[in-house]
């Protein structure tokens, strides 16, 4: 019993010594940032040691609106947003849908149940939309200046 008990305790501790690896995270692997500044924190790992971050690039995108693709229909089928604000649509229909829009720009021919297409809205204005695969689903985003 004392060596089935001996095996067990040295196969745990060869199968730790190989898993340990796999999930060690170098510093350069992490990223942290002040929730409140946004600025690189220094961290300590627990080996003592310190690392700082590097602060990556920012986006100047605002934080948009989405839109759901469901029962054939855009819910909402109309909404307003500020210059810079983008639109997310999700198809979460059991359809393929896809958007076109009426000023011009790309939009997507197919896009799969659960699938995702952001666009951003610089300029004021009024943007007409259709689905690529049902012309009869209309949407309308509306960019006010504020």
């Amino acid at each position: 019993m004392i060596g089935g008990l001996l095996t067990g305790l040295l196969a745990i501790a060869a199968f730790e010594l190989m898993v340990r690896p796999a999930f060690a995270v170098s510093a350069g692997d992490v990223s942290v940032a002040d929730r409140t500044t946004g600025q690189p924190t220094a961290i300590t790992d627990n080996t003592g040691r310190d690392a700082v971050l590097q602060q990556t690039a920012a986006t100047t995108e605002k934080v948009g609106v989405k839109v759901s693709i469901a029962n054939f229909t855009f819910v909402p089928a109309e909404i307003t947003i500020a210059p810079g604000e983008s639109v997310t649509w999700t198809n979460d229909d059991g359809a393929p849908h896809g958007l076109e829009y009426a000023d011009g720009a790309p939009g997507t021919n197919l896009l799969l149940p659960g699938a995702s297409f952001s666009r951003q809205f610089d300029q004021p204005g009024t943007y007409d939309y259709s689905c690529a695969v049902h012309p009869y689903m209309t949407g309308r985003v509306v960019v006010r200046a504020q």
